[in-house]
Formats: C-alpha cells, sequence, structure tokens
C-alpha cells in the first residue's frame, strides 16, 4: 500500500481510537460486535487486553469471553505464538477451576449440574491453534477429543440435533486437516465415512465428491455426484444449487469450459453475491479468452458487495492476474482495487493477494 498508493488515497486505521460503540460506552456485547463486523482485530485485541485487566478475578465467565475474543484476533492477526502464550496462562481449560458452582438452593433443589463455564468455542479455538502453529497432529487429537466429548452430549440429548451438526463441522476440520498433510489415502477413507453417518446430508456427499476431484479420481468423483442427485431432498432451493455447482466442478476438471460456464451462470442468476461460483466462472473465461467478460463481472461483484467479495483473498488475487493479463493500465487498475479493498478489507487481509 506505502509503495504503489499515494499518501493521501491511504485508509488510515487508528487502532488505538475508541470505535463509535465504546465512544457511546455500547455494552460490551454491541463492542465486540461492532469489531468483529469490521475485521478491526488489532482495536479487538487491544479492547479486550483492558477488559481483562479492568475485570475482577472472580468473575469467570466475563473473563473467559474477552479471552476467547482477544484470542481470535490474535489469530486473525496471524501472532500464533503469542495466542499459544496467552492461552497457556489459563492452564486447563476443564480444570475444576473453570467449573460452574452451585449454590446451596440449587444443590437442595437439584435443578443445576455442575457444567464447564468455558465455551465450546473456545476448546475449538485451542484445538486449531495447534494446526496454525504447524502441529497438526495434536491439532486432529484435540478435535477428536471434542468429537467423543460431543458424542456423550449428543447420546444423552439424542434429539437435539445441534450437537448432530457441531459433530460434523468438527469431522469435516479434521478431513480439511488430512488434505493438508497429503494423507490423501485416509482422507477420502474418512471422507466415505462421513458420507454414510450423514447419508441424507447433501453438503457431506458433495465434499466427497469435490475431494475426488481435487485427487484426480474423476470417476468416482461422477458416482458420488450420481448418488446426490438421486438423494430425495425435494425442492430445496440449496440442494438445486449443490447439483448444479457439482455439475460445474466436474465440467471444469473435464475441460468443458463453455459448459461449466454456462452451469456457474445458472448458480449466479440465484446467488450473485456466490464467491466460488464467481472465481469459478472467472477462471473458466480466463481459459475461454473471454477476459472482457471476466474483469467487468468481478468488479462490478466487488463494488456491489464490498464487505464479501471486496474482500475475498481469492477473488482480489484472481483480479489482479486478470489486471496483469490484459497488461494495458494493470498497475494503475491494481493501485485503485487496493484503496477501493482497503476501505472493507480487516486488519489480517493478504496484501500478496494484489501480486505487487
Amino acid at each position: 500500500m506505502i509503495k504503489h498508493v499515494p499518501a493521501e488515497q491511504r485508509v488510515l486505521r487508528d487502532w488505538n481510537t475508541l470505535t463509535e460503540a465504546e465512544q457511546r460506552q455500547a455494552s460490551r456485547a454491541e463492542i465486540l460486535h461492532e469489531l468483529t463486523i469490521n475485521n478491526s482485530w488489532r482495536a479487538m485485541a487491544r479492547y479486550t487486553r483492558a477488559q481483562i485487566l479492568a475485570t475482577p478475578s472472580e468473575r469467570i465467565p466475563d473473563l473467559i469471553n474477552f479471552w476467547y475474543a482477544r484470542l481470535l484476533a490474535l489469530i486473525k492477526l496471524g501472532q500464533y505464538e503469542m495466542a499459544q502464550a496467552e492461552l497457556e496462562q489459563l492452564g486447563d481449560l476443564r480444570g475444576p477451576q473453570f467449573r460452574d458452582l452451585q449454590t446451596k438452593e440449587q444443590q437442595r433443589n437439584g435443578t443445576l449440574k455442575k457444567g464447564s463455564m468455558v465455551p465450546f468455542e473456545l476448546l475449538v479455538l485451542k484445538a486449531r491453534l495447534q494446526g496454525y502453529l504447524g502441529d497438526i497432529y495434536e491439532a486432529i487429537d484435540q478435535l477428536y477429543d471434542l468429537i467423543m466429548h460431543c458424542k456423550k452430549v449428543w447420546g444423552i440429548h439424542s434429539r437435539d440435533e445441534q450437537w448432530q451438526e457441531i459433530t460434523g463441522q468438527l469431522h469435516l476440520m479434521v478431513l480439511n486437516y488430512l488434505v493438508e498433510l497429503k494423507d490423501y489415502s485416509t482422507a477420502t477413507k474418512h471422507g466415505r465415512d462421513l458420507a454414510r453417518k450423514y447419508a441424507q446430508d447433501v453438503n457431506f456427499h458433495s465434499g466427497l465428491g469435490r475431494l475426488y476431484l481435487q485427487l484426480g479420481d474423476i470417476e468416482r468423483a461422477e458416482e458420488v455426484f450420481k448418488q446426490v442427485e438421486d438423494m430425495e431432498q425435494g425442492q430445496q432451493q440449496h440442494f438445486k444449487l449443490q447439483l448444479i455447482m457439482n455439475r460445474a466442478l466436474l465440467a471444469v476438471t473435464q475441460g468443458q469450459w463453455q459448459a461449466a460456464k454456462s452451469a456457474f451462470e445458472e448458480v449466479l442468476a440465484q446467488e450473485p453475491e456466490n464467491l466460488a461460483a464467481t472465481n469459478n466462472l472467472a477462471v473458466c473465461e480466463l481459459y475461454a479468452g473471454q477476459l472482457n467478460e471476466s474483469i467487468p463481472r468481478l468488479e462490478r461483484l466487488m463494488f456491489a458487495y464490498p464487505t464479501s467479495a471486496g474482500t475475498s483473498e481469492p477473488l482480489v488475487f484472481n483480479m489482479a492476474t486478470l489486471y496483469e493479463l490484459r497488461t494495458e493500465g494493470s498497475q494503475r487498475k491494481k493501485q485503485q482495487m487496493m484503496v477501493e479493498v482497503s476501505k472493507w478489507a480487516g486488519d489480517q487481509f493478504n496484501v500478496g493477494m494484489f501480486k505487487s
């Protein structure tokens, strides 16, 4: 930004300045919400540190919530070692110091059982932090520990679909780590197990098919996608879009650019803000030599949805690539894009996406 954008055009961010919510003395929840939706992670780290220091030690639930927000901010900023060091200060998150205490009346009536004051999200964040630090096996171990915990809760509350959904999301995290480790054999086995376990969930089946595509096993991907199309999902809009996306991605791997382009356009006609479809459509138009179509399309999306499309790193990278391929005035166009993205992008945005 400093290298390519004049000082008068740069968006200045002063994370030491109080936010609008802080200035009007809004509730802590409102302040944290404002910082989160604005991706103001440096200000979040500053605010939560001050709140932690000002909160009495006996108010453990409040402290834990502030710690979660601070650790999240540090991770978003890529400060993984600092986050790990601060997390270690909390000690064992499942230790007795974080258990709910019962009042005599509650003990007498049996209306409240002892439980952890640590939010489940913090335990998940702790596990994922190990992956950011490079210890993927430890991350997987901790995720499996959480999966076993979910299964116990799920067994007690068998009708609670929330825990089933949470367990599925944890399994998907494990699957992504296995792919990152290039342990494709275990990853595909895990993906097949999930498809059997969540037999009526189109997301898990589509995910398995897309994993096969990523591994170049087009035949198996086609088989899985055919199974998805045979699933009984009624007229659900989400299900229809999944089918179209599956067909489009399959066409991409087979080099059928026009068929893939038509399918992605069909998705965007129903979901204009679908970034995956937009990015893939841009790739199709690139290979089809249709830069004059792809560039305006991405520009329109970035301006129409600045807080999502305008801050999507893959989309910005594709946009910068297309500008370079067009060559004429590419540096000026990328400079304009930098200014626009900086208005909405958060503190964690990877400026390498501009290819400057």
